[in-house]
């Protein structure tokens, strides 16, 4: 096709679309948009909260949010910011804390099938018992360690500490 006559039709093309938008733009001035829930002012606003407040009451909270507010007064086993394992207390069933240890899994040696953590800057094998008493070295891999605590029966993961 010819490069003028290709410009010629883009050019009425353009012009059809200018034209019929022209005679569009009175029509959308006119048009007045509703306010919330389609009702427009100040009254309507009204109409919506109270619609908007009332559904908020008749409605139930789902499964999920139940379990949230069931369990958002409930006693945790164990602190997850400050590493200390959370106990009732012997005065009048009172949250105390016992502080666990800090633990750091500072290296990793595997010589065969023999793997050795370094932990606290001590070299321990799975099954060993920690310089701090009641704590026993479980599980050895690359990237953790899992650490049980035999008075309490709990155990959890220490991660490989690049930097100390």
């Amino acid at each position: 096709m010819d490069p003028k006559r290709r410009q010629t039709i883009l050019i009425a093309a353009a012009a059809i679309f200018a034209i019929y938008g022209l005679f569009q733009l009175p029509g959308l001035l006119k048009e007045r948009h509703a306010g919330p829930g389609g009702m427009p002012g100040a009254g309507g606003l009204r109409a919506f909260i109270a619609q908007t407040t009332a559904r908020i009451i008749s409605s139930r909270p789902g499964a999920y949010d139940q379990y949230v507010m069931r369990m958002a007064g409930s006693q945790w086993g164990r602190d997850p910011f400050s590493g200390t394992l959370l106990t009732a207390g012997a005065s009048g069933g009172k949250d105390s804390a016992e502080t666990m240890p800090h633990f750091a899994y500072n290296g990793f040696v595997q010589r065969g099938n023999r793997r050795v953590a370094v932990i606290n800057n001590r070299e321990y094998m799975a099954g060993d018992q920690l310089e701090e008493k009641g704590f026993f070295v479980e599980k050895i891999s690359p990237s953790k360690v899992i650490i049980k605590n035999k008075k309490a029966g709990s155990a959890f993961e220490i991660p490989l500490s690049e930097i100390e």
